[in-house]
């Protein structure tokens, strides 16, 4: 039997990268809904990546992939590390840009 790492990496990491961006715009604009500048409020490094993860969840089930994944034996926790640790990377990228 595979490994599910092996499955869900190849095909979520592309995902998470999209996921960790749409994220990351949806913290820089949110500001502006309560009449704040454009990204004024910095979210904390942590917050975003387990928000990407909660995020990567929900969009597996708004695909309608979730049984899907349960039939390649892929638990949910595995998704939602899948998604979190593909924003890491990002996550210390950006903090080594803008510092």
């Amino acid at each position: 039997m595979r490994n599910a790492a092996r499955i869900t990496v190849p095909v979520i990491v592309p995902r998470a990268v999209v996921v960790w961006g749409l994220t990351r715009l949806l913290f820089a604009v949110l500001p502006m809904a309560i009449g704040e500048p454009f990204a004024s409020i910095s979210p904390s490094p942590i917050a975003v990546v387990f928000f990407a993860g909660f995020v990567g969840l929900v969009d597996v089930h708004v695909r309608g992939e979730r049984i899907l994944w349960a039939n390649l034996a892929v638990t949910p926790l595995a998704l939602y590390s899948v998604y979190a640790a593909a924003t890491i990377p990002a996550e210390c990228l950006l903090a080594l840009a803008l510092r």
